[in-house]
């Protein structure tokens, strides 16, 4: 039985290279989560629409930052983070920016994380 290292080598590269990335502070994580979601996505959402969905996309974010924490720092916590959590955190700052605009466009009076930014 011949076991072929090489997609594991390739994997490990490139979680690295993810890792790299997202170390590189807010910017660079705004940078991608623009990357990830589409322009207006929520534009034909209303009020009430966009409070629900800020809700549990935001509930959604705690979620997986809790995850995150819990990987730690050691090992291969970095790693399971930047390959399994990571990714799906971006696109839901992405998401929560495109909501904060929308609400903002359409003047709701209240949608989770317009008001407060960070949360």
């Amino acid at each position: 039985m011949t076991l072929n290292f090489r997609p594991f080598i390739a994997a490990a590269l490139l979680a690295s290279a993810l890792a790299g990335c997202g170390t590189g502070g807010s910017s660079s994580d705004d940078k991608m989560s623009r990357f990830l979601v589409a322009p207006d996505k929520f534009t034909l959402y209303n009020c009430q629409a966009l409070a629900d969905k800020a809700t549990e996309t935001a509930a959604r974010q705690k979620e997986l930052e809790g995850l995150m924490a819990k990987a730690g720092p050691d090992g291969a916590g970095p790693l399971a983070s930047s390959l399994v959590y990571r990714p799906e955190y971006l696109e839901l700052n992405g998401d929560m920016n495109e909501l904060r605009k929308a609400a903002a466009a359409k003047d709701c009076k209240f949608v989770p994380g317009v008001d407060n930014p960070k949360g």
